[in-house]
């Protein structure tokens, strides 16, 4: 759903290169699809909660996703190599993809928890699990989208939309999209080609913003002197 925040953060984007025009009139359009599919959409994330669904175990989850694209009347849904579960809407050239990855890490010790985190529970505002913002929820939200841009007649002439719940990011960051590059594309240049953007669910408090630039990764090795390790050592020989 799309509220007054998230219309001004609109700004940054540059919507005159699309043949979508943008409205006020439009934004009423997709809030009240948004708000009709309410209840199908908090049961599907529901759902995806009770599934756990750490890395390498997504199996369930993306089985559930399947189903639930189906009922919707996605034009295509698939699973590649990897385990990825993929849903497309309209029959263009160009894509426009929206990625949710579906696995999570795991929940620790459960006595933690202030409620069974694969059960869950829902207020007016919240719906509570594992998953349920880091990215189910997300997951939830772009099936839908898709769905309501294909009823609304927002999927622009000559695109396609690719929603996809991308499974081992939380271990192997990257690799999931690597896979759906090999098999899907001639290799990344021509998956940039096709791809017009990609917009991904991670969450953002609401706003919608430009995607980060790459990634960085930083390694710090701490080297002690082996006086002062062999010193502990022996400190904790004696405390024990």
């Amino acid at each position: 759903m799309i509220g007054d925040r998230e219309k001004d953060n609109l700004q940054f984007f540059d919507f005159s290169i699309y043949d979508t025009e943008v409205t006020a009139m439009d934004f009423e359009a997709i809030k009240k699809a948004a708000q009709g599919y309410q209840a199908d959409m908090t049961r599907f994330l529901r759902d995806m909660i009770a599934i756990p669904s750490e890395s390498c175990e997504e199996e369930g989850v993306v089985k559930r996703i399947a189903e639930e694209m189906n009922k919707l009347g996605y034009d295509k849904v698939e699973f590649d190599k990897l385990g990825n579960v993929i849903g497309w809407m309209g029959e263009g050239d160009k894509i426009i993809a929206i990625d949710s990855h579906i696995d999570t890490v795991g929940i620790g010790n459960i006595n933690n928890w202030e409620a069974d985190p694969y059960q869950g529970y829902e207020t007016d505002t919240v719906i509570y699990g594992r998953g349920g913002s880091d990215q189910e929820g997300g997951m939830a939200s772009a099936t839908y989208g898709a769905k309501i841009m294909k009823d609304l007649g927002l999927i622009p002439e000559g695109y396609k939309i690719m929603v996809v719940g991308s499974v081992q990011e939380e271990d192997c960051d990257g690799m999931c999209w690597q896979s759906i590059v090999n098999e899907y594309f001639n290799g990344p240049e021509d998956a940039r080609s096709k791809i017009e953007f990609v917009i991904s669910t991670e969450p953002t408090d609401g706003g919608i913003y430009r995607g980060h630039r790459g990634r960085m990764e930083i390694r710090v090795d701490v080297h002690l002197p082996r006086q002062r390790a062999r010193a502990r050592r022996q400190r904790h020989s004696q405390d024990g």
